[in-house]
């Protein structure tokens, strides 16, 4: 069993765009007719809130494409990866997986999250399936991995 899982993008290209529409929908309201010409105000401080959340938002989008975060899971390791570095992690290095459960307000999994305890580290490592294609598959990895693991969710 070798199951990938690659990170979505749509919640950035969807804010870039809804923050664009913002920006061009404020500076077309606040624009102004002189001699029967129209002129976009660009000397708004509100303009330039605008500009700074949608370049931070581009620039979010940008670094997020260029890594390329991805999860591996094998049947006998978890591979975290990106564009240019990879971190395996051994089922035998695990203490335990927990996956958790839907609450009763469902909200697209968003209150799902599976945690990884190392034996080595204080922390355990959180996986937002939420934030990968097929996330009811990922869920459903992690549950049969955390059987092997030996502890039952």
């Amino acid at each position: 069993m070798s199951k990938h899982f690659k990170r979505r993008f749509e919640f950035y290209y969807q804010s870039v765009a809804v923050y664009a529409i913002a920006l061009i929908i404020y500076a077309v309201v606040r624009g102004t007719f002189a001699e029967s010409e129209f002129r976009l105000v660009f000397r708004d401080p509100i303009v330039y809130a605008f500009i700074l959340v949608l370049v931070y938002s581009i620039v979010v989008l940008a670094f997020n494409m260029l890594y390329q975060r991805d999860v591996v899971v094998t049947d006998d390791s978890i591979i975290f990866q990106n564009r240019f570095d990879s971190k395996e992690i051994k089922i035998s290095e695990l203490e335990w997986i927990r996956v958790g459960k839907a609450k009763r307000m469902k909200v697209r999994g968003s209150f799902r999250v599976i945690k990884l305890k190392l034996k080595d580290q204080m922390r355990a490592l959180r996986i937002n399936p939420v934030h990968f294609h097929d996330e009811k598959s990922m869920m459903e990895t992690f549950r049969e991995l955390s059987q092997k693991v030996g502890v039952h969710v």
